[in-house]
């Protein structure tokens, strides 16, 4: 296998030409449709400082780590949101949307990187809390749902627990459950071998859970990191949940297959 994508975040910005952040779209900010997976009842927007022009900026780098900061909107910030949710089609402002609560970030490769099969890994920590979610995933480059590889997802107040999973058109969702060693507000290695019959994914090194690669899993993919809060799976934040919430990530880096498809 050869390098195919190396981040190590050692600069002091992101480097625009590598990384968006939103869901659709490679040129302006998306709108706010495309800026939350609102149908999973999320409660974050994901902000970089151009959108809307609310100056929101959940990253920062600073000795080689990208932090992504989630924390509860701004009354301000709040009426901005307002004023872009009018703008939109019915069936968007009467979402899930209308009750976000929280700013956070998203970085994704969708209009820089893509490759089909390889290696996939990320090191990272988060902190714990009901409703935190960080992810690190792929989807397909051209668009359409599923396929999707969750390379790790996980659950704040779980800190020893990591969901790992494909989602396919073909056959019903698979997810892992896995028991970690140590806990997420550690740095851990993050990763998955696809290729053409498995997806075999990793923590720390270890083998953790192998699911068949579906058909429709033989694409080109991008990547993901995100920090959401909130929803149908996680829960909504509580009482207890300790903000801002952070997820630090020290590194993304992936391999190709010598002589495999881009």
């Amino acid at each position: 296998m050869s390098p195919s994508f190396v981040e190590e975040f050692d600069g002091s910005r992101l480097r625009p030409d590598v990384w968006r952040h939103a869901f659709k779209g490679c040129g302006r900010p998306g709108t706010i449709a495309n800026r939350s997976l609102y149908g999973n009842r999320e409660r974050q927007i994901y902000f970089d400082p151009e959108f809307l022009d609310a100056g929101v900026q959940p990253f920062s780098l600073k000795n080689g780590v990208l932090t992504i900061t989630a924390r509860p909107l701004e009354s301000r910030v709040q009426g901005r949101l307002r004023e872009a949710l009018a703008k939109q089609p019915e069936r968007i402002r009467n979402s899930a949307l209308r009750d976000v609560r929280y700013s956070s970030g998203l970085i994704t490769t969708k209009c820089s990187f893509q490759q089909t099969y390889g290696y996939f890994e990320m090191r990272a920590r988060w902190t714990g809390g009901k409703g935190v979610w960080p992810a690190f995933w792929l989807l397909p480059a051209g668009g359409g749902w599923p396929p999707e590889i969750d390379i790790i997802e996980a659950h704040g107040d779980k800190p020893g627990t990591a969901f790992q999973s494909l989602h396919s058109k073909v056959h019903k969702p698979v997810t892992r459950k896995v028991a970690m060693n140590g806990s997420s507000d550690q740095f851990h290695l993050y990763a998955v071998l696809w290729t053409p019959e498995t997806l075999d994914y990793y923590i720390d090194g270890v083998k953790t859970a192998s699911i068949p690669t579906s058909a429709d899993a033989d694409k080109p993919m991008y990547m993901i990191a995100n920090l959401a809060i909130g929803g149908k799976w996680p829960g909504d934040p509580d009482a207890s949940t300790v903000m801002p919430a952070r997820m630090e990530i020290d590194h993304i880096r992936a391999w190709r297959f010598t002589g495999s498809p881009r």
